[in-house]
């Protein structure tokens, strides 16, 4: 008997989680209000261990999501950042765009955050198409990432998120969040509330802000990386990694969680849900 415990207890050590959250049998599962989203994940970053789910492996839209991909293709291979670079008119797809004129000269840094920070599509064009890769390859490395990053089901056919066919799920995107949030390079963006830079030719100071509210405007949380997503057909999309923050100020780091939120109806709806979620799993969960 001494040596079955031996075995179980050694089973626990090396098969469960490091920092694996533990359920409180005292409260309540979460129950969203009718429509509040189409789908939902709570997940512990690096764990990978979740805590909620609703309909998690249904597909939907990734929208602007999707430049989260293209992001990771832009930091896998050596990208001149501060090369000097112009926007042309193949790069406008409509939708949210970073407004100056096309011509405009800016840096390959200034289009990063201009994509990930501001969401604006066509400078997630000019990204792709600066690369040094054709279209159709830049496509199936940003697939290709997603697959890396874990995800299964995902697909992704343009680098803005425009296409209503850029398909992911929030299991998935949980993931592909995650690998972004955890490079610099994307974190960076993905955790400014503003960007301030210089368009050249014609020289334009310009501020950018985030277009995640829970960054921008919410006191109560800590956001380490997010990103929002809005398409007819997709209504809106956040993934978004977070801490709760103490009395004092301080973020907690051992409460990290990735929230992601798809299809919720409107944009005020998906931060109060993503917030709820967290809240909900910080006050369910011990860490």
């Amino acid at each position: 008997m001494k040596g079955l415990s031996s075995l179980i207890a050694f089973f626990f050590l090396v098969v469960s989680p490091v920092h694996a959250a533990t359920r409180l049998v005292d409260h309540e599962p979460f129950a969203p209000t009718p429509d509040e989203f189409v789908s939902a994940i709570v997940m512990v970053p690096r764990t990978h261990q979740v805590l909620y789910t609703f309909d998690p492996d249904k597909s939907h839209p990734a929208a602007s999501l999707t430049k989260l991909t293209g992001a990771l293709v832009m930091t896998e291979h050596a990208t001149p950042w501060n090369r000097l670079v112009t926007l042309r008119a193949g790069d406008e797809v409509g939708g949210g765009r970073l407004r100056v004129r096309v011509g405009s000269q800016l840096t390959m840094r200034d289009l990063l955050y201009c994509s990930i920070t501001a969401s604006a599509n066509n400078t997630a064009m000019a990204l792709a198409r600066l690369s040094g890769l054709s279209r159709a390859t830049f496509l199936k490395r940003m697939n290709q990432a997603a697959i890396k990053a874990g995800a299964r089901t995902s697909r992704f056919v343009d680098p803005s998120g425009m296409d209503p066919k850029n398909i992911t799920t929030a299991r998935d995107m949980a993931r592909i969040a995650e690998t972004a949030f955890a490079r610099p390079l994307i974190r960076g963006p993905a955790g400014s509330a503003t960007y301030q830079f210089t368009v050249r030719h014609p020289r334009l100071d310009k501020t950018i802000k985030n277009t995640n509210a829970l960054l921008t405007s919410d006191p109560d949380v800590w956001v380490i990386g997010g990103k929002t997503g809005y398409l007819e057909e997709a209504k809106w999309n956040l993934a978004v990694q977070m801490r709760p923050i103490d009395a004092e100020g301080t973020s907690i780091p051992k409460q990290e969680l990735m929230v992601v939120v798809l299809g919720a109806p409107t944009k005020e709806r998906v931060f109060a849900s993503a917030k709820k979620l967290a809240e909900w799993a910080w006050s369910t969960y011990t860490f």
